[in-house]
């Protein structure tokens, strides 16, 4: 019986050590993934991400580095594939809510951007995407308000308007504060690149 118990301990021992080591793998991976992303080198990149997920299928942050790969690439579905893997595995992600976001903003998944973007905006009020620092949290907002304007959250545009200017105020229960909401969230497009 003590033998049994010793070889049961020694496979769990092994397997323990196994799995950590694959996680290592995937981790320095994902951090020659992310180094070949800020260098430009997508195609590296996503390389590296899809080497690092084959080592640990559940390592959140190789599903964000495809996610952002395909998001850069204008592949959106993929993007937003990718992006709720990453968050189904670490759903504290910030990195991969924010993609969400963007993603589903432009894919018409209006209330999915909306919430992602919540998510962003609630942990981190001045996010900035570490590995692409033109993404913050001006981006993160305009998709919040692009897709409450398209939901009709009229409200919620304005919320984050006020963002950008306090000052602006107009009704979002009337079709005039609408339109006057909706014209100044084209501004700040046009301003902001949203």
């Amino acid at each position: 019986m003590r033998r049994l118990t010793i070889t049961t301990f020694l496979i769990l021992m092994i397997g323990v050590l196994a799995c950590t080591d694959k996680t290592d793998k995937a981790m320095d991976l994902t951090e020659q993934g992310w180094e070949s992303f800020e260098d430009g080198e997508l195609d590296e990149a996503r390389s590296d991400f899809e080497d690092a997920i084959d080592q640990d299928s559940t390592y959140a942050d190789a599903h964000n580095g495809l996610g952002w790969c395909a998001l850069l690439e204008d592949k959106l579905a993929s993007a937003l594939d990718n992006f709720e893997k990453a968050l189904f595995y670490d759903s504290e992600l910030i990195d991969a809510s924010a993609g969400a976001s963007l993603a589903a903003t432009d894919m018409d998944e209006h209330q999915k951007a909306v919430d992602y973007a919540k998510d962003v905006i609630d942990a981190d009020a001045s996010y900035k995407f570490p590995h692409y620092p033109s993404v913050t949290i001006e981006d993160i907002r305009l998709a919040r308000a692009k897709s409450a304007a398209a939901l009709g959250d009229f409200a919620t545009v304005l919320e984050e308007i006020k963002e950008f200017d306090s000052s602006f105020d107009e009704d979002p229960n009337t079709s005039e504060g609408q339109a006057a909401i909706l014209a100044k969230l084209e501004e700040l497009i046009s301003q902001y690149g949203g």
